[in-house]
């Protein structure tokens, strides 16, 4: 998928695409009509691999061979932790609502997205950037 848009730095994808991500679960929280709903969900996990994609194009362009597999080991524990904010997720929902956890939970994410942003711009977003490389 990367190689069809060769033109567009893959930091800059993955920053674009993640934004994109949680602006369209903020949406889907909000629709009233399935039509609506499934075409939100649709643009919402494309966005969602674009970012993972590229964040795993990140990870092995930039970590040096003999610890790729380390690199790959230490993200995969992260995404396994998945589960834990599933669960609170449930919790949530059950004493604030389905609408509001989910706007919680994307604000989160475009909050933290931002952090991570800001903190690491010049190695995200300079064209220079090895994360930019081409």
């Amino acid at each position: 998928m990367l190689s069809l848009v060769g033109g567009i730095r893959v930091a800059r994808l993955m920053i674009a695409s993640t934004v994109l991500w949680y602006a369209t679960l903020l949406l889907f929280v909000q629709m009233q009509t399935v039509p609506t709903a499934i075409a939100c969900l649709m643009l919402t996990g494309f966005s969602r691999s674009l970012a993972m994609i590229s964040i795993a194009v990140i990870l092995m362009r930039t970590a040096a061979e003999n610890f790729r597999g380390r690199v790959m080991g230490v993200r995969m524990m992260v995404i396994y932790g998945l589960p834990l904010g599933l669960m609170a997720a449930g919790s949530l929902i059950e004493e604030i609502g389905f609408a509001a956890t989910g706007t919680l939970y994307a604000m989160g994410g475009l909050a933290l997205m931002l952090a991570v942003v800001l903190r690491w711009r010049a190695d995200l977003w300079s064209v220079h950037a090895p994360a930019n490389a081409r």
